[in-house]
């Protein structure tokens, strides 16, 4: 092997290294769980999912929290992300577009989260909400959509995904 040849291989080893070892180093401080309240519904019923996220950093972080309850988690940071069969998302109702800011000119609305409160969320705490799909995308059609949550995480700068369900939705 020739010097450039073997140069362009260190140089290649070392950047695999180096992000090996970057993303060792770079721990999450949350974890995100989620499960439907039932994985077949019927068309026109309502699919409600369950979150659970948890502080598994050393340190407490900030959370939101709405007062009254663990209902609309969507209000208060937690992302639904929803796929048909297909690999598409479905449309979003005028309660999805309004909370995730693609209104359209019809739609006229617009959203005021006076009740939303900071808090922190200590090591080991659970944060639990509620998402009810269906008020945010229309899931009527027939098939099997698979749904997953995503929450920002400040201490690694992104967002984390949970792991993916699937909800069927029948006739």
């Amino acid at each position: 092997m020739n010097k450039g040849k073997s140069a362009a291989v260190y140089l290649i080893v070392a950047l695999v290294v180096a992000s090996v070892a970057y993303a060792q180093a770079v721990h999450r401080s949350l974890t995100l769980d989620v499960n439907a309240a039932r994985n077949k519904v019927l068309s026109g019923d309502p699919i409600l999912i369950k979150v659970e996220l948890k502080n598994t950093s050393g340190h407490a972080i900030p959370s939101t929290e709405m007062p009254g309850g663990d209902v609309h988690g969507e209000l208060i940071g937690f992302r639904a992300v929803v796929r048909d069969a297909q690999g598409k998302e479905p449309s979003l109702t005028k309660w999805g577009r309004l909370v995730y800011g693609r209104q359209t000119p019809e739609d006229a609305a617009s959203l005021q989260l006076d009740a939303v409160r900071e808090g922190r969320l200590d090591p080991g705490g659970v944060q639990k909400t509620e998402i009810h799909v269906s008020d945010i995308y229309d899931l009527t059609a027939p098939g099997k959509y698979t749904i997953q949550v995503g929450h920002y995480d400040d201490d690694i700068k992104e967002e984390i995904l949970s792991t993916a369900i699937t909800v069927a939705v029948t006739k």
